[in-house]
């Protein structure tokens, strides 16, 4: 995809003209670009979203969703559905090459603390059934996928970007005030920026697929350790699909991926006529990268998801760490459409890069922890798979830095959770104080009058004073989880992310913060 670089163009009052502006491209309709578009949708931005693709996915591909994502989801008011399409905690059948045969607890193990989480446990579930409701979501908003749309050039200019796309009927030229390319490992958007996409190929390679298959429990995961790795077998809930997962020599030639070969690899290791597969609507050979792109941003242009960072598959977290790419873009995106200083997207980068290279380091390790152990038989395949869930890969932790959204100084930690509020006509959590597209202030105070002083914030700022006469918190959670005393302030983003925690009298920090917002 060529590009060109920036120049003297069209004016922002022209463009605002011209009749197919558009306030944001989406490029990719994955769970990345699809997140993005929904949370810009709702907040009243202009947006379009393409795939080169004619129809939707058909591919499991990432197949794990983390209480974060969740969260994200259920923010979004998809949540429920994607449940339904879900399972969480699937028991695990080990059969090792001389017939034994182990039966253990789930692979995927809940948060510490379920409390903490309306979604302690990780949910095995095939990305095309992730992407369908987000498609559903985005339809409510009047916007839907262009299938069948391919950018073929990008051409930047003062104010906005054009790209140029092929299509059914032709090609035709959409121009954006900004573009984020969501497109993938293989992102066309980025390699037109010229982005490096730092890191390495891993040696290990992988056959995967979803396939149909006789003799098996679809009610349970399935892993057969072999000489060389293992054989995975994870059913797709809602369908009659199993994910196939398994090694092929480190390095070494694989064969193209087929019902006959993965035929071929189940009767080696378990004798002919015990499993038979039937049909497959996916097969594929994988080869894990880990990279990260050198930059998030160029220009009017953004990257996100896989298009910004390709991870190892252990750990379940290349999905996921793309849809809170979009969660973090999105509200930026919007108040910048909607007046906010343009410097708000630099943030962008500076926090979300950061995480995306721990994720990889984790990811990378776990995947290096399976190798090692590859061949130990069912300890060391267990050894290897385990992580899919725990605290150290929810998303929950994640934090960013100290920095300009930070108006305390700190850095900027997940809002917590807390149930157990009461008040009048509202019982619930902070959580669902929280959903929607919006900032919210939390006053803790017995005081009516200690919310007076937010009277003049924007119409998207919430407050809610926890305290007696107000919101009670019974249980006293969300003053332990928040670590409030009286004249407590907490100014929440609308990620989800805390941007402040101060003092009644210094939370005049956060008024000035909205008057200079600018949208």
């Amino acid at each position: 995809m060529p590009v060109t670089p920036a120049r003297p163009s069209t004016t922002t009052t022209d463009i605002g003209a011209v009749a197919d502006i558009v306030d944001v491209l989406v490029i990719g309709a994955g769970p990345t670009g699809l997140t993005l578009a929904c949370d810009l949708a709702r907040r009243g931005v202009g947006v379009r979203i393409i795939e080169r693709f004619d129809t939707p996915s058909v591919a499991s591909r990432g197949k794990g969703l983390q209480p974060r994502s969740l969260e994200v989801l259920d923010d979004l008011g998809v949540a429920a559905e994607i449940l339904t399409r879900g399972s969480v905690r699937l028991p695990v059948r080990m059969v090792t090459a001389d017939g034994t045969v182990l039966d253990r607890d789930p692979i995927t193990v809940p948060v510490s603390d379920p409390s903490t989480t309306p979604y302690p446990e990780a949910l095995w579930i095939g990305e095309f059934d992730v992407e369908g409701p987000l498609r559903d979501r985005l339809a409510l908003d009047g916007v839907h996928v262009e299938f069948g749309t391919t950018a073929t050039a990008i051409e930047h200019h003062d104010d906005h970007v054009a790209v140029v796309v092929a299509t059914a009927d032709g090609e035709q030229t959409i121009r954006a005030r900004w573009v984020v390319g969501a497109d993938g490992g293989r992102s066309a958007v980025r390699h037109a920026l010229g982005v490096a996409f730092e890191g390495f190929t891993m040696d290990a390679r992988w056959y995967l697929g979803d396939v149909r298959l006789e003799g098996l429990d679809h009610s349970r995961q399935y892993i057969f350790p072999t000489a060389d790795g293992m054989i995975g077998l994870t059913p797709l809930p809602t369908t009659d699909l199993w994910q196939w997962q398994s090694t092929t020599e480190a390095g070494g030639a694989a064969e193209e991926p087929s019902l006959g070969l993965y035929q071929r690899l189940l009767d080696e290791h378990l004798g002919a006529g015990h499993v038979t597969l039937t049909d497959a609507t996916w097969l594929s050979l994988y080869r894990a990268n880990v990279r990260l792109a050198e930059q998030y941003r160029v220009g009017r242009v953004f990257l996100a998801g896989d298009a910004a960072h390709a991870h190892s598959p252990a750990g379940g977290q290349g999905m996921n760490t793309g849809i809170q790419d979009s969660w973090n873009l999105g509200w930026k995106l919007a108040a910048v459409v909607h007046g906010a200083d343009a410097a708000l997207l630099d943030t962008y980068e500076t926090e979300r890069r950061p995480v995306a290279a721990a994720v990889l380091a984790m990811s990378t390790d776990k995947m290096h922890t399976f190798r090692d152990n590859a061949g130990g038989g069912a300890a060391g395949v267990d050894r290897g798979l385990d992580g899919m869930g725990g605290d150290d890969t929810t998303g929950l932790s994640i934090a960013y830095g100290a920095g300009p959204l930070s108006l305390d100084g700190r850095p900027s930690v997940r809002a917590p959770y807390a149930t157990g509020l009461r008040g009048d006509g509202f019982a619930g959590s902070t959580f669902d104080l929280l959903r929607g597209p919006h900032w919210t202030v939390f006053v803790f105070s017995d005081d009516p009058a200690a919310t007076d002083m937010f009277a003049s914030t924007p119409s998207d700022v919430h407050v809610h004073r926890i305290g007696a006469g107000a919101i009670v918190d019974a249980q006293g959670l969300a003053t332990e989880r928040y670590g409030a005393i009286a004249g407590t302030v907490v100014l929440v983003r609308p990620d989800g992310y805390v941007a402040a925690t101060v003092d009644l009298s210094s939370a005049g920090v956060i008024v000035d913060h909205f008057a200079g917002f600018g949208g």
